[in-house]
């Protein structure tokens, strides 16, 4: 068993002239047994993180982490105290609203939320919702996500404490929304009914841009799957390849261009490579956020299996680092989930064979000559 690890930093490790600092830390009653502690999910442009954590009897509650590392933590009125179940926020604004979802008993049925700065929630839950999950929220207050009716899932889009519109891309079988920009431009992914995965742009005047990736495997269950959009409408996720069902990155530009990319040191599609316990290793790319600088977070697995977090800059250029005292082996290392303007980032990390998770926040130096965020809406 891990004892729960102090806050500490360590110089990043970085192949462009991008230094900074990770700091470690983990919320108040986090537990200590595998698959227990602290998981950061975002972090808005003043450094505040959200996240969940799991407490000794893998109970799930949610917390904010504040710049100065103060925490709040909190569960959504009505959450399950059942072991794996409770409340797991999603996104950050920089006003401090919080989006994310819950479960209740008796039949653990999710509920969608967003939790104001001052503590109040506002439950959500489209009409003939059984299950919804709220995604992501930007700065202007609105947020997205979807819900299940009649087994099929929808996308939503609310703003404060109403619901604005519910929606599905044209042929969508199953709608999932990942992420809402400053201009309330939404990107996502949406099953067809042959459960083959597209990607889709939401428009502010409610049209869409739907597309794959070139070269994206097409059969059940693999497609492409957006993650994030950032202000310019520049979009950012993963898709399937078809040698060896492994997963690579790419980020697709607002005039429909594609750029696809693995950090150095990745599994190739044309390598077969064996773990430590001789299963086969999948490539893996896993870009999960974009900022409005174009810079881009996420993680990757080694040909040893081990998975380290990565930003890849504007340029193309890669930095790759590794949380202090993660794990080397197993499929176990670095997850990084979230980006914000100022090149700061969030995720988690293992630390040892144990899996006991642990949260990171990686300090970057500021560019002087880096402009405020863009938040104002943009005419449709």
């Amino acid at each position: 068993m891990l004892c729960a690890l102090a806050s500490g930093q360590t110089q990043l490790k970085s192949s462009t002239a991008t230094p900074g600092n990770i700091i470690t830390f983990d919320a108040p009653g986090s537990g200590k047994d595998a698959g227990q502690g602290t998981s950061p999910q975002g972090i808005n442009d003043d450094g505040e993180i959200v996240g969940n954590f799991k407490d000794g009897a893998s109970v799930v509650h949610g917390f904010v982490r504040r710049r100065d590392g103060a925490f709040i933590t909190f569960d959504a009125p009505g959450a399950s105290k059942k072991a794996t179940l409770g409340t797991f926020p999603q996104g950050i604004n920089k006003n401090g609203d919080v989006a994310g979802y819950y479960f209740t008993d008796p039949n653990g049925v999710r509920h969608g939320f967003v939790r104001h700065k001052d503590g109040t929630f506002d439950k959500v839950d489209p009409p003939g919702s059984v299950g919804t999950v709220a995604r992501s929220i930007n700065d202007l207050a609105e947020f997205t996500g979807n819900y299940v009716s009649n087994d099929v899932a929808h996308g939503f889009l609310g703003h404060k404490k109403g619901l604005r519109a519910t929606f599905d891309p044209p042929g969508s079988d199953d709608t999932a929304p990942q992420s809402i920009n400053a201009h309330g431009e939404i990107a996502g992914y949406y099953a067809d009914t042959a459960n083959v995965l597209h990607g889709f742009v939401r428009r502010m005047d409610s049209t869409y841009a739907k597309f794959d990736v070139p070269g994206v495997n097409t059969s059940s269950g693999k497609g492409t799957l957006p993650m994030s959009i950032n202000s310019d409408g520049e979009v950012v996720g993963y898709y399937h390849t078809g040698t060896n069902s492994g997963i690579h990155g790419f980020v697709r530009r607002a005039n429909g261009s594609f750029t696809k990319f693995d950090p150095p040191g990745s599994i190739t599609d044309s390598a077969t490579h064996l773990d430590e316990e001789g299963y086969i290793l999948r490539p893996a790319t896993a870009p999960l956020s974009i900022n409005d600088d174009g810079e881009i977070a996420g993680y990757f697995g080694d040909t040893s299996g081990v998975v380290h977090g990565f930003v890849r800059h504007k340029d193309g250029t890669f930095t790759t680092f590794d949380a202090p005292g993660a794990a080397k082996t197993g499929n176990l290392g670095t997850f990084a989930e979230s980006i914000n303007y100022g090149g700061d980032i969030t995720g988690y990390f293992y630390a040892g064979a144990d899996a006991v998770l642990h949260g990171f926040l990686l300090v970057r130096d500021r560019n002087p000559t880096r402009a405020e965020p863009r938040y104002l809406k943009k005419s449709p």
